[in-house]
């Protein structure tokens, strides 16, 4: 790595409802000593880095007790997020790489898939599959990605059932976008799938390309009906861009009827494929939490351990 900068991050929080003892989740205010921040495991002593290899490329490979990521070293992303019983969330695979719509079902996954756009010169970054970026392991439980520019720097430091991330360095004449692009626990069956969001859930709505759904989201999960587990999103700093979801098949047969794909979410992605977030010292949190969501009761207590979560991940 040429260079090394430390980037500085602002986060918004609602200090008055929290001197109050309170968070508020969707409309509902809820008792902070009710969200169990203990679910959140922070020992950086269960996290090992190594090198790997996946689909002919070089990756780190970072193992916890609750989850594996394989992150590809030179596109500056992750092809695998696996769980505790082996189900790759994200599962990408370099055949097709580019091509609509099948690579809905291969090269299009990935996290978080940050630059994109013929008019940016470091498109590709933060993507698995593509040759723009270095990598280097920095510490135990940290590692830091560069474009080959030097225009782009980004951090992530892995816990045993989450991993956060950090933009250090931005091009100030491009925007960028933070997504989640794979199959939910595994497997591409839109309608055994589940969603819910900092303003309500479980929904088994299931957007498609001609429908997409936009929003002001603050975090996510996605679950799956037959699996005791969802996965999330978070976005440390609250923010106005819109965010996006739907499902894509690699069939033009559909979301539903294709016989796999992927769901798109991103936070700070607009209509018309347009990225919108811009800057450095962005926060995103992807992680594990072991619980089903079949129940608002259910999505109430998700909802109040990711609430805890961001209160207590707050710089």
């Amino acid at each position: 790595m040429q260079r090394s900068i430390r980037g500085k991050d602002v986060i918004l929080r609602n200090a008055e409802l929290s001197r109050r003892g309170f968070v508020q989740v969707g409309v509902g205010l809820f008792p902070i000593p009710m969200l169990g921040a203990e679910v959140f495991s922070a020992v950086a002593d269960g996290v090992v880095i190594e090198p790997g290899e996946y689909e002919g490329r070089e990756q780190l490979v970072i193992r916890t007790p609750a989850m594996t990521w394989y992150y590809d070293c030179r596109g500056g992303g992750f092809s695998r997020l696996l769980d505790r019983e082996g189900r790759d969330w994200i599962a990408f695979s370099r055949t097709p790489l580019s091509e609509f719509p099948a690579s809905a079902a291969a090269g299009y996954r990935g996290l978080p898939n940050l630059l994109y756009g013929k008019q940016n010169p470091d498109a590709g970054g933060g993507h698995p599959g593509f040759d723009v970026c270095r990598t280097e392991k920095v510490a135990q439980n940290r590692l830091v990605s560069e474009t080959n520019s030097g225009r782009w720097c980004w951090s992530w430091v892995f816990e045993e059932n989450f991993a956060t991330f950090e933009m250090l360095r931005a091009d100030p004449e491009q925007r960028w976008w933070f997504l989640y692009e794979g199959p939910i626990a595994g497997t591409y069956e839109p309608t055994q799938k589940y969603w819910g969001t900092d303003k309500g859930g479980p929904s088994y709505q299931v957007p498609s390309i001609q429908n997409q759904l936009f929003d002001h989201w603050r975090w996510i999960y996605f679950g799956d009906r037959r699996v005791g587990r969802v996965l999330f999103l978070v976005q440390h700093q609250k923010d106005d861009r819109l965010d996006t979801l739907w499902f894509m098949g690699n069939t033009r047969g559909g979301a539903v009827d294709s016989p796999d794909g992927m769901v798109v979410f991103g936070f700070g992605r607009g209509p018309n494929t347009r990225p919108l977030l811009q800057g450095s010292g962005h926060r995103f949190t992807v992680g594990f939490l072991e619980q089903g969501v079949n129940s608002p009761e259910d999505h109430l207590r998700v909802a109040n351990r990711i609430e805890s979560f961001l209160l207590s991940h707050s710089r």
